[in-house]
């Protein structure tokens, strides 16, 4: 029986007079990799950072490994916050690697001051991930002489040093080069085959299709569908759904 990862319920988020999410409810077993599709301002992004305490809900629960991150729209103390966020590793649109620090120190630095783990793991660890992501060669190098694939590529290995349950990606792709696209959807579909468990806010349709089991199109602050690909993408409920889809394969 798999285990739920994830349970939101009744989630509500306002910015103001916006009400960016609305009545948010969905769940994330052990292994699924969900993508969240929808057009810019759906709050997709939103309910991302929702997950991780970077936005705090305005209502509603949000249960992470049967624990409460907020129940009843009131977060849990900072101490408890601080545990139930460090099971997910996060990746963002933009890489947010430190420059003044190789991608040795970039991946070894949370590790060592708060995991304190010890310094051979630490090394092996390290040396193991950028062999995943295929960066073994760029160990020592500095930031700036890194490709925006390659530094994305390190924002993952860096965000797995701290051994995550579950991985969280914020349009990883959007701020690359098409032809840098696709080394990091190689290695989020190697997390997704590894069954990582992934929520994946993204605009890349064929990785959605291909690496997700279930998707949750997004729509004015609604969940409008949730289903498997084949649902999503070859027999959608909503016109909504189909004129999206329908704008994302013009444009592709």
């Amino acid at each position: 029986m798999s285990k739920t990862m994830i349970r939101v319920t009744s989630l509500d988020k306002r910015f103001g007079d916006n009400h960016v999410l609305k009545n948010i409810n969905f769940e994330v077993e052990q292994g699924d990799v969900v993508a969240i599709i929808g057009s810019s301002g759906s709050g997709k992004s939103t309910l991302l950072r929702c997950l991780i305490d970077l936005e705090q809900a305005d209502g509603g629960t949000i249960m992470i490994e049967d624990k409460a991150l907020v129940k009843d729209g009131v977060q849990a103390p900072p101490a408890e916050i601080k545990g139930i966020i460090s099971r997910m590793g996060v990746v963002f649109q933009h890489f947010n690697l430190f420059p003044h620090l190789s991608v040795r120190k970039n991946l070894q630095l949370a590790p060592r001051i708060v995991a304190k783990a010890d310094k051979g793991t630490i090394e092996a660890n390290t040396k193991k991930l950028l062999d995943e992501v295929g960066l073994s060669d760029r160990i020592d190098a500095m930031p700036s002489t890194l490709s925006g694939g390659e530094k994305q590529r390190v924002a993952i290995a860096r965000a797995l040093m701290m051994n995550p349950d579950i991985m969280l990606f914020d349009e990883p792709t959007s701020a690359l080069d098409p032809e840098l696209t696709g080394e990091v959807l190689k290695v989020m579909s190697d997390l997704a085959k590894a069954k990582m468990t992934m929520i994946v806010v993204t605009h890349e349709m064929g990785f959605a299709r291909s690496a997700a089991n279930k998707i949750l199109f997004m729509n004015d602050g609604i969940i409008l569908e949730e289903g498997t690909p084949d649902d999503i993408f070859n027999h959608p409920k909503y016109q909504r759904t189909k004129e999206f889809l329908a704008s994302i394969t013009n444009k592709d």
